[in-house]
């Protein structure tokens, strides 16, 4: 019982350092007589998957990760099955996968059996972290300890998974905390990894993604529609990911999304969070993405109340700002001039002030 309490005390050690899991692991595969364990994460909605497993074949293990994963016919099963049951390869269908691709061009070359035992940890989004235990190819078997004690252990497995996941989260919502965000804005934040992959997103960067204009997730990744603007974002995310003594710096990217409209001002900083969550993707930059026509709604809306200028008045007191004169207003107000004298008259009354330029400061100031 003394193995037991310590490979307990491993796990919960692995909240607070991943480093621990390849060894915790491989106590676990000895502790319940099997030949391998394996912590596996995947996340079909960001097109990623993960493995941990210190005494697999590390080429099996790449091929999984970045081919096989979709292709496993028990990882439909595990998905699909509550948080701490546990599954075996009965579960499957053995003749399901002995006739599957994925066995005979895959699995069957990887020096492990087919008999196995899975739980969930945490499912999200059609996604999971489990953890497999794997029989060996020349003694293809699992028996009733094996179950017997791997039940031990999934309870504690599954509320250390939990606490760790939940320590990423609140570091996400920390570093948006620090760069000064409180309540609305104009701003939406995102946290991507070098992949791309979008690993936490604010309410705005989720309503501007789905609008798709010029900015938009396709299998999970952040994308830019214009060529040039997604390079630059490439460039800035490889620099984000370099490893160096010197910090990389912030880097602005304008987005167009449509020809005529004001671009996006968007911002690519470097992040570093250590990741907490077991096979997680690990966060590379902090996107700050600034909507002039949310910060022009905003700017009415604070002129109206400032001052208490009509929306009309608000919408001209806004064009004059760009400081062209009083008819290039009126023009992208779509009024006349005669109209927008008359408006500049009861803006210069309601603001305090008696002339164009005065305006102008007022309005940058207020800004």
């Amino acid at each position: 019982m003394d193995k037991a309490s310590n490979l307990v005390g491993q796990i919960y050690d692995a909240v607070f350092d991943t480093g621990i899991w390849p060894q915790l692991l491989c106590s676990l595969a000895d502790y319940c007589g099997v030949e391998n364990a394996a912590l596996v994460v995947t996340d079909p909605s960001i097109h990623f998957s993960s493995v941990i497993t210190p005494r697999a074949d590390p080429y099996v293990v790449s091929q999984y990760a970045e081919k096989w994963w979709a292709h496993d016919p028990t990882a439909a099963t595990t998905a699909s099955m509550p948080v701490g049951r546990i599954t075996s390869l009965a579960d499957t269908g053995r003749e399901k996968f002995f006739c599957s691709r994925f066995y005979n061009d895959y699995w069957r070359h990887s020096g492990l059996g087919a008999e196995r035992l899975a739980t969930n940890l945490s499912t999200d989004r059609g996604g999971f972290s489990s953890i497999v235990l794997q029989a060996p190819a020349r003694r293809d078997r699992i028996g009733a300890d094996t179950v017997k004690r791997f039940s031990y252990f999934i309870p504690h497995l599954v509320r250390a998974v939990g606490l760790a996941r939940n320590l990423q989260r609140a570091a996400f919502e920390t570093s948006l905390l620090k760069t000064g965000k409180h309540g609305p804005s104009a701003t939406s934040t995102a946290i991507i990894d070098r992949e791309r992959r979008v690993l936490f997103a604010d309410s705005g960067a989720e309503r501007l993604f789905s609008e798709g204009r010029g900015i938009s997730i396709i299998k999970g990744r952040l994308r830019f529609a214009e060529e040039r603007s997604h390079a630059a974002l490439q460039a800035a995310l490889s620099t984000c990911s370099a490893t160096g003594v010197s910090a990389p710096h912030a880097r602005r990217i304008a987005v167009r999304p449509k020809p005529d409209a004001m671009p996006y001002s968007v911002e690519i900083r470097p992040i570093r969070i250590a990741s907490t969550a077991p096979g997680a993707p690990v966060p590379s930059a902090l996107i700050h993405i600034s909507n002039p026509e949310l910060d022009r709604d905003q700017c009415l809306v604070v002129l109206q109340k400032r001052f208490g200028l009509t929306p009309a008045e608000a919408r001209l007191a806004l064009e004059m700002r760009k400081g062209d004169g009083r008819a290039a207003a009126a023009r992208r107000c779509g009024i006349s001039i005669n109209t927008a004298r008359t408006h500049l008259t009861s803006i210069f009354g309601k603001t305090g002030v008696t002339r164009q330029a005065e305006l102008i400061k007022v309005l940058i100031e207020l800004e």
